[in-house]
């Protein structure tokens, strides 16, 4: 069974400077849209911590970010966990680039 995949406008490249994450709001999910050197990348939009703390906080260094609340650190690219193994990998969302604008794939 194929799936389509939904191309959601998240603005213009310009919009989110590099080294920075802006929070996205669809259909009433947070997502955390990163523009890195490399790119741009999507993650689920809350860490797991208790506060539930938005990901768009984040202290971003390099690929990786700190959740601004709990200080547990994820890979932006992968979403894999690196200060605490035992978490689970951050969801992560393909995002794509047409011409100037800005799209996330679900």
């Amino acid at each position: 069974m194929n799936e389509e995949i939904e191309n959601i406008h998240i603005g213009e490249v310009d919009d989110i400077e590099v080294g920075s994450v802006e929070n996205f709001e669809h259909e009433e999910i947070d997502y955390a849209i990163f523009h890195l050197e490399s790119g741009f990348f999507a993650t689920q939009g809350h860490c797991y911590c208790e506060e539930q703390a938005f990901l768009s906080e984040a202290n971003i260094e390099g690929e990786e970010l700190e959740c601004a609340s709990c200080g547990n650190t994820f890979s932006i690219v992968s979403g894999d966990p690196i200060s605490d193994l035992d978490l689970p990998p951050l969801k992560i969302y393909d995002v794509t680039e047409e011409e100037d604008d800005i799209f996330l794939n679900l």
